[in-house]
C-alpha cells in the first residue's frame, strides 16, 4: 500500500512539472523573440558608427500593422540589436545623418526568427578614424579626415577625447570621466588634445555635421595611453 502511494505521489509530481514545461513552451512560442541585428557599412565597407548617447543614427523597423516604428539605436561601433520583435513581417530603413543603399528592406521574422544582415548607407559626411600623430604626457596629436558626400557640407567638425569610450557632443566633463572637445576649422589637418593626465587610457573620435542637418556623422574611435 505504501508503495502504491510513492507511486501516485510521483506521477502526481511529474504532471505538474509537464504543465511548468507547457507553460514555458507555451509563452516561448507566443513571445517576442524575433531578432534583427547587423553593423551600418559604407558602400566601401567602413563602419558607420552611431553613438551610445543619442537616437542620431537609428534603425526603423516597423511591423505591418503598427502604428509607429521600433526605434534601434547604432551605437558607437557601428552595431544594431534588438531581440525581442514579435514574430511578424516588418520594414526596415535608416533614420538620421546617412541614406540607405538600395529600396527599403522587407524582414519576415514569422518565417526566420533571427535576421541577421549588415546594411549599407551612404553617410552624409564620411569621416576616417583618427590617426594618433605622437603624444605627450598630457597632450596628444592626431590627423584627421573627412569628406562629404551627396552635394553636402560640413558645417560643424570637432574632436572628442574622453576617458569613456565612444564619445560625442553630450559627453561632458564630470564625476568618474572626463571629456576634452576640440573645434576643428577644415576638413583634414592634425590637431592637439592638451590638459589629459598622464599613463591614462583615452578613447578619441572625430564628429562632423553637415548643413542643414541636427545630427552628427562619427568616425571610428582611436584608443591612445599617454605616456
Amino acid at each position: 500500500m505504501k508503495r502504491l502511494h510513492t507511486l501516485h505521489a510521483l506521477t502526481v509530481c511529474g504532471l505538474f512539472l509537464l504543465s511548468l514545461t507547457a507553460c514555458e513552451r507555451d509563452v516561448t512560442d507566443f513571445g517576442f523573440d524575433g531578432s534583427i541585428s547587423g553593423t551600418i557599412k559604407d558602400q566601401a565597407g567602413n563602419i558607420v558608427p552611431g553613438t551610445t548617447t543619442a537616437n542620431a543614427l537609428t534603425v526603423q523597423v516597423r511591423g505591418a500593422t503598427d502604428q509607429v516604428a521600433t526605434v534601434v539605436r547604432v551605437k558607437g561601433d557601428g552595431t544594431f540589436q534588438n531581440t525581442k520583435l514579435f514574430p511578424s513581417q516588418y520594414r526596415i530603413w535608416i533614420s538620421g545623418p546617412a541614406t540607405l543603399v538600395g529600396d527599403t528592406v522587407r524582414v519576415d521574422l514569422a518565417a526566420e526568427r533571427v535576421w541577421m544582415k549588415d546594411l549599407v548607407v551612404v553617410p552624409f559626411i564620411s569621416v576616417k578614424p583618427p590617426v594618433a600623430a605622437g603624444s605627450t604626457a598630457t597632450s596628444v596629436n592626431v590627423s584627421f579626415d573627412m569628406t562629404a558626400n551627396s552635394g553636402k557640407t560640413v558645417a560643424t567638425r570637432e574632436l572628442y577625447c574622453s576617458t569613456v569610450p565612444y564619445p560625442d557632443a553630450s559627453i561632458g566633463a564630470g564625476p568618474g570621466y572626463d571629456t576634452k572637445r576640440v573645434a576643428l576649422t577644415t576638413n583634414s589637418g592634425t590637431a592637439t588634445v592638451t590638459g589629459l593626465l598622464s599613463k591614462t587610457k583615452y578613447y578619441i573620435r572625430i564628429g562632423a555635421q553637415a548643413t542643414g542637418v541636427s545630427s552628427m556623422n562619427y568616425s571610428d574611435q582611436l584608443t591612445v595611453t599617454t605616456p
